[in-house]
């Protein structure tokens, strides 16, 4: 499993702790979540002529998360990141 993002230090991202995938694991990735989400929704409604743009949004998204996270997985993954994270710390 890989515990570290593609490019930096500090994964936005990491394995869910319920169910499979990934979820944000630290406020940088909240944050990018929350403003794409938003700004997808405001897209999608603004301007009918401009209907691509929302999905772009959600392509960055996934790109962001790909590059900015680690293996995707469940509750095992998920307890083997913590534990990387914590070794890391120390």
């Amino acid at each position: 499993m890989r515990t570290k993002p593609l490019l930096g230090q500090k994964a936005w991202f990491g394995p869910r702790r319920l169910g499979w995938g990934l979820a944000p694991v630290s406020a940088a990735g909240w944050v990018v979540t929350a403003v794409s989400v938003a700004g997808a929704v405001v897209l999608a409604t603004a301007d009918r002529r401009d209907r691509w743009a929302a999905p772009v949004v959600l392509i960055l998204l996934l790109v962001t998360v790909f590059v900015k996270g680690t293996s995707p997985g469940g509750s095992r993954e998920w307890e083997e990141f913590q534990a990387s994270r914590h070794s890391d710390d120390q």
